[in-house]
């Protein structure tokens, strides 16, 4: 951690200590903020977005000027010591990077043995290597960069992070069975009578499929790759926007069909607003949007989700004691903790709608009762032939993936909506 970042989140604990200690001055005695601690709050809560910005911009700097593999180990990729496979994914991360410089015509055979081994594990690829490995291969992307991807991509909106990632070794149909008993219950029988049957069926299931995502070209001119300090960073960062956008889109309101099925898709009603709540909310309809999920998911890892304009307007809500819900969480070495709304944590999702007629614009529940699904690796093909009269590389990304809430039966996820009027 470099000293300017240091000094920001040194900072920032201080602010949120003096906001916490409010907030206990006030519980303590029962009461609501007086006027002086009101806009103390207020003016402490703004230095907290500004200062929030500032360590933003700092991280990004770190993660961008920082080798890649310390850079994963501060993001929590890696602990301890290297297994005696990384040597292995080091030297191919080399390789790779090589290739995507160069292409396969100026590597050794040893080199390009160690790409057609890894491109083995991905059979729908073979026929490319064997025919024409240059012009149309394309080769996995070694662990520390699939990871890199992935930490990008829990930054688009909030559904990478909160939900639960699986992964498969092919793209076949994958059933999610559930088991719902919620509704039985034991009975009192006398000596020597039968049991009752048990006449329900409790189990069900879902299906996930592997939906191909696909990249636009990026083509990089020769030019550019002999000038410049080139390294697979470039495409990594360019190509990560494009898929993460349509990830975190569909996670959120896929329809289903052709296309994952969102979570605000499958989650039910919690509280919808009262009439003249049409783009407003109240610590009632957040109270009792809580409670709708049963204590059982609650005591499970339940959170918040919305856009972060949402959240801006939940910030300033107050409860009936006249204190404010929002409480910051404090940053440190380890990372940031989140902050919480009523003591549950927030995940920030802009792809989830802002506050309008019957927006259904907070979420609340188990959300990582959402399953993603992603066959093996992210991949990447270096297309040589199809621009080559412009003197350009082209590169392309694709990832399969899908994703659904599990939903046994007892909506583990609910969402607030705003009246229509």
């Amino acid at each position: 951690m470099n000293e300017a970042l240091k000094r920001l989140l040194e900072q920032r604990n201080q602010i949120v200590a003096q906001m916490r200690a409010i907030h206990e001055a006030a519980e303590k005695e029962t009461r609501a903020l007086n006027s002086d601690e009101d806009t103390k709050w207020n003016t402490l809560r703004t230095e907290l977005e500004a200062i929030d910005g500032r360590i933003k911009r700092e991280r990004t700097i770190s993660e961008i000027t920082a080798p890649a593999p310390e850079n994963l180990r501060a993001a929590g990729q890696f602990t301890g010591t290297h297994s005696d496979a990384a040597p292995q994914e080091e030297n191919y991360r080399s390789v790779f990077n090589r290739w995507m410089r160069g292409g396969a015509a100026g590597m050794s055979q040893e080199e390009r043995s160690i790409l057609v081994a890894r491109a083995d594990q991905s059979p729908e690829l073979r026929a490319a290597f064997s025919t024409a490995p240059d012009a149309a291969g394309g080769y996995t992307i070694p662990p520390e960069m699939r990871n890199q991807l992935e930490i990008a991509l829990k930054a688009y909106g909030g559904m990478m992070e909160a939900s639960e990632i699986m992964t498969t070794d092919t793209g076949a149909q994958l059933s999610m069975p559930s088991f719902n008993t919620t509704t039985v219950k034991a009975s009192i029988v006398g000596e020597n009578v039968q049991s009752d049957k048990w006449n329900e069926n409790p189990f069900a299931n879902v299906m996930l499929n592997a939906f191909t995502y696909r990249t636009p070209v990026l083509p990089l001119s020769y030019e550019f790759i002999q000038d410049t300090a080139f390294g697979e960073g470039y495409i990594i960062e360019a190509m990560r926007d494009f898929i993460g956008r349509a990830l975190n889109e569909h996670f959120t309101s896929g329809t289903g069909t052709g296309q994952p099925r969102g979570v605000l898709v499958d989650a039910v009603a919690g509280k919808v607003g009262a009439t003249g709540s049409a783009t407003t909310f109240t610590f009632d309809d957040l109270f009792d949007l809580e409670h709708s999920i049963d204590p059982a998911y609650r005591r499970s890892g339940s959170r918040f989700m919305m856009h972060d304009l949402t959240f801006k307007a939940m910030k300033k809500i107050k409860d009936t004691n006249g204190r404010y819900i929002y409480m910051p969480g404090y940053d440190g070495m380890a990372g940031p903790i989140a902050d919480t709304i009523l003591g549950y944590p927030v995940t920030i999702n802009q792809d989830m709608p802002q506050p309008a007629a019957d927006a259904k614009s907070i979420l609340f529940g188990v959300l990582n009762k959402y399953k993603v699904r992603m066959v093996r690796n992210v991949t990447l093909l270096r297309l040589v032939e199809r621009y080559a009269d412009y003197l350009q590389v082209g590169f392309l990304m694709f990832l399969r993936a899908d994703g659904r809430l599990l939903d046994a039966g007892t909506n583990p996820v609910k969402y607030f909506q705003h009246s229509a009027t």
